[in-house]
Parts: C-alpha cells; sequence; structure tokens
C-alpha cells in the first residue's frame, strides 16, 4: 500500500490509480474507491485531471494537523487494546479542536494504572473501542497524524480498525520525535524532557489528552525552525516520518 500512496505524490490518472487500488479493494468503480480511500484518511484530490494527494500542494502552514496520543493496556497491538485516545487538532499555528474519551475494557493491568492512573473501575461505564474509534475517525478525517513515537502510535491504532473491523488508517503522518531531533536542542528528546527543556505549560503525563497537548506544543516549537527549503506539507511529512527508535515505549515515550 505504501509504494502505492507514493505514486500519488506526483499524481496519476483515474485508470491507472483504479488500476493499483483495485488490487487492494476489489470491485469497486473509481468513484466509490476515490470515496472509500478518503473516507480512511488519505487526503485525496483531482488536479489537472489526475489523482494526487492534497499535502503535496498544500502549504505546510495552512493544512490541518491532529497531534494524537494513546493509553493502551497492552503494548502489543494484537493482544491489548487503546483504553484512552486524547488528540488535538491544530491549523495555522494554533490549536482548534480537541478529542478526548476513556475506552471500555475488560482488562488493565496494575503496571497500566501505576503509569497512567486508569483503572478497571474508570473503564466500566464508557463506551467501546469500536464505537470510539468511529467517534475518532470522522474527527482525524483528512488531518496528518502526528504523534510522539508516531510509529507507535499510528501502527498500534491501525491495527485496531482492523480488528473492529472498520478498515485502515491511511492518513499521512509525521513523528515530532524525529522533527524535535532536527530542529531543537535538547539533550533528550523523550516528551517528559522535551517539556522540561522547552519550559511547556504543565500538562498531566501519561494520560492522553495531557501528553497529546504537549506534543502539540513541541510540534508548534519545531516548526518556528524549520529549513527554508520546507515548503508544502509533504515536504514536512518527508522531513519528519514516524521511525522505529530503541528508546521508545508507549509507557515510557522515551
Amino acid at each position: 500500500m505504501n509504494k502505492a500512496i507514493s505514486k500519488l505524490k506526483k499524481g496519476i490518472n483515474k485508470e491507472h490509480f483504479l488500476e493499483i487500488f483495485s488490487s487492494f479493494y476489489p470491485g469497486f468503480d473509481f468513484d466509490s474507491l476515490f470515496s472509500i480511500l478518503k473516507f480512511q484518511g488519505l487526503p485525496l484530490i483531482i488536479y489537472k485531471n489526475k489523482v494526487i494527494l492534497k499535502t503535496v500542494l498544500v502549504p505546510y502552514y495552512e493544512y490541518t494537523y491532529c497531534v494524537v496520543d494513546l493509553e493502551v493496556n497492552n503494548s502489543k497491538p494484537n493482544i491489548g487494546q487503546a483504553i484512552e485516545i486524547g488528540a488535538v487538532k491544530i491549523k495555522k499555528g494554533k490549536i482548534i479542536d480537541e478529542f478526548s474519551s476513556l475506552i471500555y475494557a475488560e482488562d488493565v493491568p496494575r503496571y497500566v494504572t501505576k503509569v497512567t492512573g486508569i483503572n478497571q473501575n474508570m473503564l466500566q461505564n464508557q463506551k467501546s473501542q469500536k464505537e470510539i474509534l468511529e467517534k475518532f475517525r470522522l474527527f482525524l478525517g483528512e488531518s496528518v497524524f502526528v504523534a510522539h513515537a508516531a510509529d507507535f502510535d499510528f501502527n498500534f491504532l491501525n491495527r485496531q480498525y482492523e480488528k473492529e473491523g472498520l478498515g485502515n488508517l491511511l492518513n499521512r503522518s509525521l513523528c515530532t520525535i524525529t522533527l524535535a531531533q532536527k530542529t531543537l536542542k535538547a539533550k533528550r528528546y523523550g516528551l517528559k524532557y522535551l517539556k522540561e527543556e522547552l519550559k511547556l505549560p504543565f500538562e498531566e503525563s501519561h494520560r492522553a489528552l495531557g501528553d497529546a497537548k504537549s506534543t502539540a506544543r513541541v510540534f508548534l516549537k519545531a516548526l518556528e525552525n524549520l529549513p527554508e527549503e520546507i515548503k508544502t506539507t509533504e515536504d514536512l511529512i518527508e522531513f519528519a516520518p514516524p521511525t522505529k527508535n530503541k528508546c521508545l515505549s508507549n509507557s515510557a515515550k522515551c
């Protein structure tokens, strides 16, 4: 799928689009396939009779970003699930909206409660993961998915969508660890340490919305130091791709 999506950076005609993506979603005509991919977060537009990623054309400062943080009951996505999602939307340098929800789970291990403060009783009357993921998809829309350790958050969440029979997450994504390492001077790039280095306002750590807000502030600080050659949203995505980092885990975030 990634190779197919990468072809959209230069734009492809409708026939080629249908040929490529029908292998993933067989049996659909062009309009249906186009709509399915957009619903799953792929920012498609028709430009000069070609299908192309919107992120290639829109200046990075004008695009909408969704900064996401998860708390989970097990870091292995095939076994665990999300127990809390927090997110904030950013556009033109400002936070414009937020999303926060606990999620019902049958099991919350003691070590998770110790780190997050989330216990079994807090989740008993919450909605199911499937219900929350459906709501979150509408909130996320075609925003760029941003996270501190985005490789973990994006892939974990994508697996939960698959498990719940809700398709995939196809949003473009970027990592604030990679971005911070390239734009900010710090001894360490974990969220805890960046909050201290940058003297960010207090937010509750290891709770999804608090960490999402802190990550959003790191993201905005990093944008102030971008190289001049970063012009489009896709330039920014390629500058700060999600990458695996040995110092990362969801519980520690470095």
